[in-house]
This record gives C-alpha cells, sequence and structure tokens, in this order.
C-alpha cells in the first residue's frame, strides 16, 4: 500500500485553522455560528466525503503475497470479490485501496491458517480509531428514523461501485487511485453477478434501498448488488428514531451469484462490518463546549489515524 503520511499533515493544518476559529467565534458568535464553524472545520481540507465514492468492488489479481510476515506464500484472497475502502490523499499520487476484511494469514509463516477476514474488516477502519458513524434524523420516507447520510466524516458516503468504473475517468485523482498497488484490483468482474449477504445484524439496525424497501429479510439473505462492472450501489442504514442508544451493526460478505453456462462463479470475499452509532443530541446550551471538545477528539483521532496508517504500510 502507498503511504498515508500525507493525511496527517492536512489534517495538522486543517486542526490548526480550526482552533483558530473557534478562539474568534467562542469571543464574537453566537452558540448557531460557532456549531457551523465547526462543522466546517471538521471536513477535509481538498475534497467533500459528500460526493466520491468511497466504497468499491475489486477482484484480487495478486497471486503471491509480496511483503509483510507472509511475503512469498500464496495469497489466499487470490481471485476473490473484494470490498474496498479508497483512500484519497492530498497528494494524489499516492491515492490507494484498502481492503476491508479481505482474506487473510494468521498464525506462524511455517505454518499458516487461512482466515475469511483480516484485522482491518470494520467501517470506520479500526485503525483509525474512528468512532462509528452517526446516525442522523431522517426525512422524507425516513421520518421518524435515524438514517446513515453522507456527511463530512470520513466513510459516511456508502456509495459502491467496480473499481473499474474509474477506468475511464478523466480525474487525474480516479487514474492514481486506479493504477494503485501495481493495478492489483483491475481484474474484471465481466460474467459475475455481485450480490451482498448478511451475515449478522444489530437489533434494530435495517438495510434499505433509497425508497426504504427492505434489502434483508433475514440473515442469510443475498441482494443482487449489481452485474459485470457496471453498477451502483447506495444502501441506507436506519434505527426507529426512539432506538436504544448506543452502536449498532452489520456484517456482509459478496457472493458471486454468476454461473450462468456453468461459468466458475469468483471466490467470495472475506466478512466485513459496518459500525453505527445512536446518540442523545446535545442542548443547544451545550453546542459550544462540546463542539470545542470535537475538535480536540477530531485532532488525536486523525493523529492515531496517521501513526495506524504508517504502521500498516
Amino acid at each position: 500500500m502507498a503511504s498515508n503520511k500525507t493525511c496527517f499533515l492536512k489534517q495538522k493544518t486543517q486542526t490548526g485553522n480550526a482552533f483558530a476559529s473557534i478562539a474568534v467565534s467562542f469571543l464574537v458568535t453566537t452558540p448557531l455560528v460557532l456549531s457551523t464553524a465547526l462543522t466546517s472545520a471538521q471536513a477535509d481540507e481538498g475534497h467533500t466525503h459528500t460526493d466520491e465514492t468511497e466504497y468499491f468492488v475489486g477482484l484480487d489479481t495478486l497471486q503471491v503475497l509480496t511483503s509483510g510476515t507472509y511475503a512469498g506464500l500464496e495469497n489466499p484472497n487470490y481471485n476473490r470479490l473484494t470490498f474496498l475502502y479508497a483512500h484519497r490523499e492530498e497528494n494524489p499520487t499516492t491515492n490507494h485501496f484498502h481492503g476491508i476484511g479481505a482474506y487473510s494469514y494468521s498464525g506462524s509463516k511455517d505454518s499458516p491458517t487461512i482466515t475469511s477476514t483480516n484485522t482491518n474488516n470494520r467501517i470506520p477502519e479500526p485503525y483509525t480509531q474512528q468512532s462509528p458513524l452517526t446516525l442522523l434524523p431522517g426525512t422524507g420516507v425516513f421520518s421518524g428514523r435515524l438514517v446513515s447520510t453522507p456527511t463530512n466524516e470520513e466513510y459516511s458516503n456508502l456509495k459502491t461501485q467496480p473499481v473499474l468504473s474509474l477506468k475511464n475517468s478523466t480525474e487525474s485523482e480516479d487514474q492514481y487511485l486506479f493504477n494503485s498497488s501495481n493495478r492489483r484490483w483491475q481484474g474484471s468482474l465481466q460474467g459475475a453477478t455481485t450480490g451482498l449477504q448478511l451475515v449478522s445484524i444489530s437489533d434494530g439496525l435495517n438495510v434499505t434501498d433509497k425508497s426504504g424497501s427492505n434489502l434483508f429479510n433475514s440473515v442469510g439473505d443475498i441482494y443482487t448488488v449489481g452485474s459485470s462492472d457496471n453498477f451502483y450501489f447506495n444502501p441506507t442504514f436506519w434505527t426507529n428514531a426512539t432506538a436504544p442508544l448506543g452502536t449498532y451493526s452489520a456484517t456482509f460478505k459478496l457472493i458471486d451469484n454468476g454461473t450462468t453456462n456453468n461459468r466458475t462463479a469468483l471466490g467470495e470475499s472475506g466478512t466485513f462490518s459496518f459500525d453505527f452509532k445512536v446518540e442523545k443530541v446535545p442542548e443547544p446550551t451545550t453546542t459550544i463546549g462540546l463542539g470545542v471538545l470535537g475538535v480536540v477528539a477530531l485532532s488525536l483521532s486523525r493523529q492515531r489515524k496517521r501513526i495506524g496508517n504508517e504502521r500498516m504500510n
């Protein structure tokens, strides 16, 4: 994987600017204005997470592992569907994917065990120590519910497309992402019918399409995401507005159901999970205090992310 060191530089600058903004706002503005400033301060400088595809489905074409503890061994994730998160950096030449829940090894190199997931198998990614994604009040068909919503919070835009959807992009940052990791994730899904299988889900959490129709009736169900290398998938997760406070999670894996004309299906992916939280909405009088603490927490979280990325790479 390419290095994520640029993330920290971008976040350090942004956090410094956020503190300066807070100092001024605290002295001369109302809580409402300060709350807006804090929301802006938490956006990643240079891009937002509300308008870009963050998640992709790829096919792992790496046959032999080339780095790490198990270098030289056959890749247990080879020729498998893989759920990927796109890291788009301030320096786009370092854009890259992280495999979320890919098949991996555990144990000693002399006697390894193949595991149907990896340690980086949750969203938000565990190494970042980012808290679960916040479920927010919904509108329209989601009125009276708390729903997953694209915000400037990293990982919040759940739009998912195949890696090859980047192939003809005219954006240079997309091409750097597409060609990252020595083109490891460019295997074609031609002929595949990609399905998302529900492995487990917290009580009270639901998964629907944009119209509010449930995608799964029970654990084990498979929802067809799309065919070949041309699909677009954007699920919505929700709970009732009165749901108990806490963390809600759903675990999935990708399945290829395209076996027409005796076609051999691609290997299924490892398991991966999404974590969401239901939290109490703060009172208006506490907005300033919580906002200041939030930016402090943001700074610490991003520093931990930088350290974690350096360890992963």
